[in-house]
C-alpha cells in the first residue's frame, strides 16, 4: 500500500513514487504543494522541478526557491529528472 492509502499507485508503472526522495539530485514533483485546500480555497496539482540537498542527517527539499515542508504537502508524487545532454561549449 502505497503512502496515499491506494494498493498500487498507477503513477509507480509510469516512473513515479509517493516516497520522498534519499538522494540528493533533481527530481519532478506533481502534486498539492499546500495542500488541497489552501486559505479557504480549493487548490490545483502542480508540476514543478524540486532540488533534493543532503545536509548533515537530514534532506532538504526546494521548490521555485523555497523550502517544500512534507507537513503542508499532499499526494506527493516524484519522479528523477532525467536532465538531457549538454553540447560541448567553446
Amino acid at each position: 500500500m502505497c503512502e496515499i492509502g491506494c494498493q498500487k499507485c498507477p503513477s509507480e508503472d509510469l516512473g513515479w513514487t509517493t516516497k520522498w526522495p534519499k538522494e540528493k539530485g533533481l527530481y519532478w514533483f506533481y502534486g498539492y504543494r499546500f495542500g488541497k485546500i489552501s486559505c479557504g480555497d480549493k487548490e490545483e496539482p502542480i508540476l514543478a522541478i524540486v532540488d533534493v540537498w543532503k545536509i548533515s542527517n537530514a534532506f532538504l527539499y526546494f521548490l521555485k526557491g523555497h523550502a517544500l515542508d512534507q507537513g503542508q504537502v499532499e499526494e506527493a508524487h516524484f519522479q528523477k529528472a532525467i536532465l538531457p545532454e549538454l553540447p560541448e561549449i567553446d
